[in-house]
């Protein structure tokens, strides 16, 4: 027992103003206070130009084409799929930079105490497979790099079996690759703003300079970008669109959900809008038509198209290994690996290690909780995911049949049930005397809710992953409308449902700033006292501290006044 309580004693996590780090906060789940909210409009702008200058971004048309649009139409479905992504981000983020919570404590107020467990474990497993994912591309991308450099390295012969479905060479490049990731989630999030700079500058040369070299070699932009669809008819034509519009937004439907996390960093409520309205349509939209000029001519360089920046230069070094050719691989691979531990770090590991520290904030913080997602990336052995790709990325690609019908209940409770007034209190009192106790610390409103958003696109869900089960053509149709349609029949249904039960005191606000969250112009706005001196408060009586501990909060001494 003694050496329980030591162990205990070392892991437990220390806090500034916090006697203990418990089972419901520690200093990275509790509302950020001013001196740790740094991001202005400018980052912000940089930070989406980090989601969208991505390896994943420059292939986007290769999954529409795939569909059989043109790469005209399948523009047409980036630009608008861009725009509904920007609102989702815009009005989802919006309480994370009013309200300076992220999503694992906004997830408290939107599905309950213990309620808020189903959608965190959620995010974690997404996180981690995602990582996983990413890192493997990312280990692609250290091999071109050395097989640039070394000789050796690019005739290495492959000793793996076959049942690992690798190669020799992209195997250690992922063990490089995972080494760099451990350097980069050490550092602090609101530390990471020149990051921003630093990547989106090296990838935007690196997407710019394989487009232009493509389109020199090639003499011209390729016969891709005039070919026609293979779509016959205007039902057809309509549909794929749609397919496209949905495919898009699948593509970064997990990081719409957890808005909050990041804009909570905004130095003020509002900052975080212009860098979502410019940077997911701009950035989101230039960067896959680069792609497509890229891949259309690659078809007259290689004599098929190539959509994958890594597979183009592995054929650059397979057609010769010259200086010119490892140079300009080397710079390419380089400027690809960076791209990758900037987007795998902040979509994946932070994401990750903000939603461990709320589901174990006694003993994780974000940096602990981001090298939990990485060890977990490693164990899901991402050659053995992939070896089925078709299926496994068709069901990643498909979860926005849940994530969508989630987003619309977060931003239907915040704009339109609770109207932008949190209790922050009470999101750190697991008990009956909070007002997102609800039901033994569960919201059946939001779950009735979920569940008719996404029930009805089960079907065509089950069809997109296993084509050779049947379903009606009428659930197919549905399912190419999984995000939006899921997203405003959730909404729709959980703001019926909260007019029909509505929620006692769910509009109401704390009278005092209890964790010394605001600035003076923030609480004056909000309606809340700051107060001048040490507050003491017990936020919570949690019972047996083996359970659950016991949270004391003390608000440190400012120089705010009373408003």
């Amino acid at each position: 027992m003694d050496f329980l309580r030591r162990a205990d004693s070392v892991l437990r996590l220390s806090s500034s103003d916090i006697d203990k780090a418990n089972a419901w906060i520690n200093d990275d789940i509790k509302p950020l206070p001013p001196h740790r909210r740094t991001w202005t409009t400018t980052y912000f702008v940089f930070f989406w130009a980090l989601n969208n200058l991505t390896l994943y971004s420059m292939t986007t048309g290769s999954a529409l084409v795939a569909l059989g649009l043109s790469v005209w139409q399948a523009m047409i479905s980036t630009v608008i799929a861009r725009l509904i992504i920007a609102f989702v981000a815009v009005f989802n983020g919006w309480p994370g930079a009013e309200w300076h919570i992220g999503f694992t404590v906004i997830s408290r107020y939107i599905w309950g105490m213990y309620g808020c467990y189903v959608q965190v474990v959620q995010r974690i497993i997404l996180s981690a497979v995602w990582m996983a994912v990413q890192s493997w591309t990312g280990g692609i991308c250290v091999s071109i790099v050395l097989s640039s450099i070394f000789p050796s390295f690019q005739h290495m012969t492959n000793t793996m079996p076959a049942s690992t479905h690798m190669h020799t060479k992209t195997f250690i490049g992922w063990v490089i690759f995972n080494f760099l990731m451990c350097a980069c989630v050490y550092v602090p999030v609101e530390k990471t703003k020149r990051a921003f700079v630093v990547s989106n500058a090296v990838t935007l040369v690196t997407v710019v300079g394989l487009t232009a070299w493509a389109v020199h070699e090639a003499g011209g932009p390729g016969p891709l970008l005039s070919a026609g669809a293979t779509l016959k008819t205007s039902d057809e034509y309509g549909w794929g669109i749609v397919q496209g519009i949905t495919s898009v937004i699948g593509s970064i439907a997990v990081g719409l959900s957890n808005q909050p996390d990041y804009s909570r960093f905004a130095r003020r409520p509002g900052d975080q809008v212009m860098g979502q309205w410019l940077s997911i349509p701009v950035f989101g939209t230039v960067v896959p038509l680069l792609g497509c000029i890229c891949a259309s001519a690659t078809q007259q360089v290689f004599g098929e198209v190539v959509w994958n920046p890594p597979t183009i230069a592995e054929r650059i070094l397979a057609r010769g290994y010259t200086p010119t050719a490892r140079a300009g691989c080397f710079f390419l691979g380089l400027g690809f690996v960076v791209a990758q531990l900037a987007i795998n770090a902040f979509d994946n590991a932070f994401s990750g290690g903000m939603d461990f520290a709320g589901l174990v904030p006694r003993y994780l913080n974000i940096r602990r909780g981001a090298y939990l997602t990485l060890i977990l990336s490693v164990i899901l052995q991402p050659w053995q995911l992939l070896s089925t790709a078709s299926v496994f990325l068709s069901v990643l690609g498909a979860y926005s049949v849940f994530l969508g019908p989630m987003c619309g209940i977060m931003i239907t409770h915040y704009w339109l049930v609770c109207k932008r007034r949190i209790r922050l209190s009470h999101l750190y009192k697991p008990d009956a005397t909070s007002i997102y106790w609800y039901s033994g610390g569960f919201n059946p409103r939001s779950f009735v809710a979920w569940i008719v958003g996404f029930g009805p696109l089960l079907p065509g869900f089950v069809h997109n992953v296993t084509p050779t089960i049947s379903v009606p053509i009428g659930a197919t149709h549905y399912f190419y409308l999984a995000y939006p349609a899921g997203f405003c029949v959730s909404a729709a249904v959980y703001y019926a449902i909260c007019k029909a039960f509505p929620y006692p005191g769910i509009d109401t606000i704390d009278e005092l700033d209890v964790f010394g969250t605001f600035t003076p112009e923030e609480a004056r706005r909000l309606g809340i006292t700051v107060n001048p001196a040490v507050l003491v408060a017990e936020v919570a009586s949690l019972g047996d501290d083996s359970k659950a501990g016991k949270t004391n909060l003390t608000v440190v001494e400012s120089d705010k006044t009373s408003v």
